[in-house]
């Protein structure tokens, strides 16, 4: 099988094309595979995740609920006890108004009775008097103390926050912890009002350990009830989930096989498991990130969220290879389909290759000996070659149809080619004759007396061969010279026809009259009586007094003209003495006037120095053309000519040029 041949081609073609898919849509459905299936994943442990986070969130809700339910419960009760305090020191301070008894009477007997008031081991009853010392207490031990220096819960002053607060509202609550053996502090709660009359608080108080032990022991059961369900949850195949406290204790252990991950070490960072689920943000976000370890060389896809409440990260932990595991079994699968589909589809492709060659090795000896063949004689198609178009209608049918198609055309167009040459040859023999006519159209140089006068050069690039910018010079019959330049508005052979109509229209206007505004428009008035076509030319004429410097003008819609003075300022002459000449017949104009003065040069440009493009279509334009000019030492005005020229294709950058150049300047010699 040689490589060069068709057959080969379409061979290997197929082969490669199939290899190519199969190795495409393998890695394709790899890719694809193992992003669904590590979103797949990633998302259940997420879910996951939420489920125990709101779990949690629910169990500690309940936890706090009961806490408060019992809390609530004992307030209720230690405020009713308060209420009975309240009557009966109520009734001994009206037996006082009553007169039945005086006040010192009264107080010794309250305080006698909340001294005895029998409630239980852990409740009893005391009151302090606004110097914050006890003065009756159902508790011998806190007789006579000063309660100044006992803090609440909190940390703020027990008993004055409570007298400050009971006088202002009436009842306070709060919960603190009282020194008790041992060095250990009891918590307890109390409930305090003020008995205004003598300028009491009383209080009752009572252990608060009953709702902390109850608290812990249901906090237990439900980190039992947890650690029970992340024991038999699995994530993927070996993935698992496990909770960590701040301290690094585990409330839920971690496999056996895995019991070190949280000391082990990232690759990357350096930092173990521990440590990096230290850095996860409090707010309850599940944090993801990859962890490489180095003891077991695997890489693991932890996800894991704080739970502020409890001081609990929720973790849970699947291997990269989990989550890969289903993408690789399916990829070896496929490559198995795949190669058997391949080498059957090679078998097919031998087959079809041999019969789609055969007739294009037959197109392909016909389309040989074309070039031995004298294609301006009749055609002579091979039988075999002629009716395969009806044989085989497919695309080597309709190759076969187009190298039909093609040897007839051959013949056609050699003969249109003949003709064509001929022709061509005979109008670019015509467009060279009408260039040479036209470049003749041109003025010859002034005579050498008139050029002591005045350094006049001009200069024209068409952009075809024929253009359609104009300039003239010439001799006026008052001795005055007239110079002249144009821009017809077509390009090409119109153009160069309407721009010799014109010269010479100026030439002829120019015998009998001198004023540049009304030779414009009797220029205008011929060349507007037959213009269908509704071509139009713009002019600057204008007549120089070679002895005084007197320059009058007429500009018709052309760019105008400028001054180079001697100390190389630039003068524009402004002003338009109407529009541009063809357009409509009957037009006056005006003319302008100054003075060029010794050594100053006027020089006129047509608008295809200022388009120039160069490769960036960026134009030329009057800013750079008047910084060109500006500030130039006197030099002849062919030098100024030719260097404006330059300066302009060196703009241009040999981008094909879109507009004839036309420039021409007058310079006034000195004496």
């Amino acid at each position: 099988m040689r490589l060069t041949s068709l057959r080969s081609k379409i061979f290997l073609l197929v082969g490669m094309t199939l290899l190519l898919g199969a190795v495409t849509v393998m890695l394709v459905t790899q890719r694809n595979v193992t992003r669904s299936v590590i979103a797949s994943e990633q998302q259940a442990v997420t879910n996951v995740l939420n489920l125990l986070m709101r779990d949690s969130e629910a169990r500690w809700g309940a936890l706090l609920s009961d806490k408060i339910s019992t809390v609530r419960n004992g307030r209720t009760h230690l405020v009713q006890l308060g209420a009975t305090i309240r009557s009966v020191l109520n009734m001994y301070a009206e037996q006082v108004a009553n007169g039945q008894l005086s006040a010192d009477q009264a107080r010794e007997l309250a305080k006698h009775w909340i001294n005895t008031l029998p409630l239980s081991d852990q409740r009893f009853s005391f009151i302090f008097d606004h110097k914050l010392n006890v003065i009756a207490s159902g508790s011998p031990d806190l007789l006579g103390m000063n309660l100044s220096g006992l803090q609440d819960f909190k940390g703020h002053p027990l008993a004055a926050s409570a007298y400050q607060e009971a006088r202002t509202t009436g009842q306070s609550f709060a919960i603190y912890r009282w020194p008790g053996a041992d060095n250990k502090d009891e918590l307890r709660y109390a409930y305090f009002s003020y008995f205004e009359p003598w300028d009491w608080i009383f209080a009752i108080t009572d252990n608060a350990l009953d709702i902390s032990n109850q608290f812990e022991r249901r906090r237990t059961e439900m980190e039992t009830a947890v650690r029970e369900a992340l024991v038999s949850l699995r994530l993927a195949d070996s993935g698992f989930a496990f909770i960590v406290e701040n301290d690094g204790q585990l409330v839920s252990p971690l496999p056996e096989r895995q019991a070190g991950l949280l000391s082990d070490r990232d690759s990357n960072s350096g930092q173990t498991l521990l440590d990096m689920l230290r850095t996860i943000s409090a707010r309850g976000e599940i944090a993801k990130f990859p962890f490489d370890s180095q003891a077991s060389q695997n890489v693991w896809q932890i996800s894991a969220a704080h739970f502020k409440p409890l001081g609990w990260t929720i973790v849970a932990a699947v291997p990269n290879d989990d989550l890969t595991r289903p993408a690789t079994q399916l990829l070896k699968r496929l490559s198995i389909y795949f190669l058997g589909i391949l080498l059957i589809s090679l078998i097919v492709a031998w087959l079809l290759s041999a019969r789609i060659t055969r007739p294009l090795q037959q197109l392909t000896l016909f389309a040989r000996k074309l070039p031995e063949q004298d294609l301006s004689a009749a055609a002579d198609i091979p039988s075999h070659i002629a009716q395969l178009p009806n044989r085989q209608p497919d695309e080597v049918g309709r190759l076969a149809s187009t190298f039909i198609f093609m040897d007839k055309k051959l013949r056609e167009n050699i003969a249109h080619l003949l003709r064509e040459t001929s022709s061509r040859e005979r109008l670019e023999s015509e467009l060279n004759i009408a260039r040479d006519i036209q470049m003749g159209l041109l003025p010859v140089p002034l005579p050498p007396d008139i050029l002591e006068k005045i350094d006049l050069y001009a200069t024209m690039l068409p952009a075809k061969e024929v253009g359609g910018d104009l300039y003239d010079y010439f001799l006026l019959n008052n001795g005055k010279l007239c110079f002249v330049i144009g821009d017809v508005s077509d390009k090409g052979v119109p153009a160069a026809l309407f721009m010799a109509v014109t010269r010479t229209l100026i030439r002829a206007c120019a015998e009998d009259e001198t004023d540049p505004a009304l030779l414009m428009e009797r220029v205008n008035n011929r060349l507007s009586e037959n213009n269908p076509n509704m071509m139009f030319v713009t002019l600057v004429l204008a007549v120089i007094d070679l002895d005084t410097g007197e320059l009058t003008w007429a500009n018709g819609g052309h760019p105008p003209m400028c001054i180079l003075q001697a100390d190389g300022e630039l003068r524009m002459l402004e002003g338009r003495s109407g529009p541009a000449c063809g357009v409509q017949e009957g037009i006056p104009y005006r003319h302008f006037s100054t003075v060029l003065e010794l050594g100053e040069t006027v020089l006129g440009y047509t608008d295809g120095v200022t388009e120039a493009l160069n490769p960036a279509g960026q134009l030329y334009g009057e800013p750079k053309l008047f910084s060109f000019l500006a500030h130039k030492v006197p030099v002849a005005v062919q030098v100024t000519t030719q260097g404006l020229i330059d300066d302009v294709r060196r703009f241009a950058d040999d981008t094909d040029q879109s507009d004839d150049i036309t420039v021409i300047a007058a310079k006034r010699a000195a004496p």
